[in-house]
């Protein structure tokens, strides 16, 4: 059953209000770099594919990126009523990383035949160094399965220096801002679901692959980046001891 119009109301204007402070917030304690290869279709359905630095990483995108997310999250983060509350507030859809979990795909598609925009992290959770999908490290087969059961094209992104912000000096007003860099790739349209063997699958999960690596190499050449300013374990950053 669909949502009355008050509550419609109340999650749009809360949805509103929470990207515009994480927003806010950013660009007062970081220099964010939004930079659009293309430009982002304003209608009709997308799905927003990132690689996962850090627990940072969806406010950061869903304040820059240019059309509203609802994101796919982890089931874990809606197990206190509050949590539920507000990630279900924000549209958020619940899913179980364990597998098998065909409500939270039928949601996700519902969401799209709506032409709405859905966020999703392929990795399947925080990755850095050679486990990042910006390093050619596989993907989950849900980002392809989504796209082409859907039939949206995705948006590839490359989020670069929100790993930075576990280190809490970063925060300070008195340190230098740290630079956020948030690259959005063109759209890459999945083949026809009628004409999708497997090596069509196999061919697009390449391509999504590809799209990643060469977002990476685009961030490296356009800001001079070294391997230090590329994603880093929040280990690594917090200046842990793996």
């Amino acid at each position: 059953m669909g949502l009355s119009f008050p509550e419609q109301l109340f999650r749009t204007a809360f949805h509103w209000l929470v990207i515009r402070c994480c927003g806010l917030l950013f660009r007062i304690t970081c220099k964010v770099r939004v930079i659009q290869l293309a430009p982002v279709p304003q209608h009709g359905p997308l799905i927003m594919a990132s690689n996962h630095n850090s627990h940072f990483d969806p406010p950061i995108i869903s304040g820059f990126f240019p059309r509203r997310l609802d994101w796919l999250a982890m089931v874990e983060m809606f197990r206190t009523n509050w949590s539920r509350k507000v990630f279900t507030a924000l549209n958020c859809i619940a899913v179980d990383r364990s597998g098998g979990d065909r409500t939270s795909l039928r949601q996700a598609l519902g969401r799209l035949s709506e032409g709405r925009v859905i966020g999703i992290f392929p990795e399947g959770g925080i990755r850095a160094g050679e486990t990042s999908i910006l390093n050619g490290a596989p993907m989950k087969p849900g980002l392809a399965a989504l796209s082409i059961h859907s039939g949206a094209p995705v948006i590839p992104c490359a989020l670069i220096g929100s790993d930075r912000l576990y280190q809490r000096t970063n925060w300070f007003p008195w340190t230098p801002r740290i630079t956020l860099i948030l690259l959005i790739g063109k759209s890459v349209h999945p083949p026809a679901k009628q004409k999708c063997d497997s090596e069509a699958k196999e061919r697009f999960s390449q391509e999504l692959m590809q799209t990643f690596l060469a977002l990476k190499e685009e961030a490296i050449e356009r800001f001079h980046l070294s391997p230090n300013d590329l994603p880093q374990t929040p280990q690594a950053r917090k200046g842990d001891v793996e």
